[in-house]
């Protein structure tokens, strides 16, 4: 899709990554920090599985985004679909995904157009992470981590549970923020923040509504730091990530100068570990639009 329609609701996106990043990168060398790593290689190794998620976005206690998913994924045999519902102030979108075939093919809710990207091209890129680890995690990339780890591990807290559960928590505020994690913050969220997108591109697939999300975010371009950071996570028995709740805030000075405090909250849940199967679209019927995927990839 256009980079326009990439960059809505990129608060959600940055926030994730970020979040994502300081719990994986904020354990140390300590029982909490080898109990979350080994249950994120243990997800990450399932066949398929059932993601749910929720994602909102408030502005000074005003929520202006709330995204919520269900996504399943099958990576043996590269195929996924998802359901994808956008509420943004008066804005709202639903977008159905589905990847099968060597096809990806997405549909907004507003219309009846499926739009396919295929190819050599579009085979490619959906072919490339078949070549990982087993654990989707690179020895490399775990080095790097746990090269990069300090003091944080004594901010983690594990706690194992009766029935052979787990509960892993980790609280970072202030100075206990690394000033690295500040800095990248700041750098992607301006970043996000300047990005411009192309007014035609962004009329399809989707038309102007994600525009308007995507619009409704707000732009910081001063002062931009990490407040504070809360991560609780869930493991079953099976040493697997079952629910994660994530909560980052954000502030920052827009360009007029305008103080914001921005808080991405992420609700996941996880289930039916190796025991899903995407949903197909039987496309014949249908009114099919195939994109460039050169226009619409980049």
């Amino acid at each position: 899709m256009n980079k326009r329609v990439a960059l809505t609701g990129v608060s959600v996106a940055v926030g994730s990554l970020l979040m994502i990043g300081s719990a994986y990168a904020g354990l140390g060398d300590a029982p909490g920090y080898d109990a979350y790593k080994s249950a994120v290689k243990q997800t990450f190794a399932v066949q398929n599985v059932t993601k749910q998620m929720n994602v909102t976005v408030k502005d000074n206690g005003t929520k202006l985004l709330d995204v919520q998913s269900t996504v399943k994924e099958d990576k043996a045999k590269n195929e996924m679909s998802a359901d994808i519902n956008l509420n943004g102030g008066t804005a709202s979108q639903g977008i159905n995904l589905y990847r099968q075939d060597g096809k990806q093919i997405f549909k907004a809710s507003d219309n009846d157009i499926y739009n396919v990207i295929e190819g050599k091209q579009w085979k490619g890129k959906a072919g490339e992470h078949r070549g990982q680890a087993p654990d989707g995690i690179s020895t490399e990339v775990e080095n790097v981590v746990d090269a990069l780890v300090g003091n944080l591990k004594d901010y983690v807290t594990l706690s194992p549970q009766a029935d052979g559960t787990k509960n892993i928590s980790m609280q970072l505020s202030g100075s206990q923020i690394p000033a690295v994690a500040n800095a990248i913050g700041s750098l992607v969220v301006k970043q996000a923040a300047n990005a411009e997108g192309h007014h035609k591109g962004v009329q399809e697939p989707f038309g102007d509504k994600l525009q308007g999300l995507q619009d409704s975010m707000p732009k910081l371009t001063q002062d931009v730091k990490i407040d504070k950071f809360d991560l609780a996570a869930q493991v079953n028995a099976d040493n697997r990530i079952e629910k994660q709740q994530m909560t980052l805030t954000i502030s920052g000075k827009d360009a007029q100068g305008i103080s914001h405090e921005v808080v991405v909250a992420a609700d996941f849940g996880l289930s039916n570990f190796n025991g899903t199967t995407p949903d197909h679209i039987d496309l014949n019927g249908k009114q099919v639009k195939t994109l460039d995927v050169k226009k619409h990839g980049e």
